[in-house]
């Protein structure tokens, strides 16, 4: 992994990417009415009471997250150009949502009684996340 190099303007734009998604896919007329019926709660119930303390925390989170897939989609045995495809990061999104993100939520989904809507929002928002991310990250090397 020596000549592993980290595009810092795309790891940048897919953080932001990730942000902007979540924003909209949030809304109200989007999924937020849903995801705050699936709670059991309002939209605005929903809103933060901290604002600043919960989007600061979503950033350093992305910024977290973000890193893990880059490493995921550029990494050991991806060097060559056939790898550098918005496709390639798809791909790896898809088995990313199906091996850890589904997993990490349908376990305390099923535990918690969680409604079907609350998966549906939860999983659907964190493919088309990564999704963006990791095509970014894939293509923009």
């Amino acid at each position: 992994m020596e000549n592993m190099h980290l595009n810092w303007a795309a790891y940048a734009v897919a953080v932001i990417a990730q942000m902007a998604i979540g924003y909209l896919w949030f809304h109200p007329a989007v999924m937020g009415k849903m995801w705050a019926e699936a709670n059991g709660r309002t939209v605005d119930e929903m809103k933060p009471k901290n604002p600043g303390l919960v989007y600061g925390l979503t950033i350093l989170y992305t910024l977290l997250n973000t890193m893990f897939l880059m490493l995921n989609v550029t990494g050991f045995g991806q060097e060559d150009a056939k790898f550098h495809t918005f496709q390639h990061g798809l791909v790896h999104a898809v088995g990313f949502t199906f091996m850890v993100i589904l997993p990490v939520l349908g376990t305390p989904s099923i535990h918690e009684g969680k409604p079907k809507g609350w998966m549906i929002v939860q999983t659907g928002y964190w493919f088309v996340r990564v999704s963006v991310a990791m095509g970014i990250l894939s293509l923009w090397r």
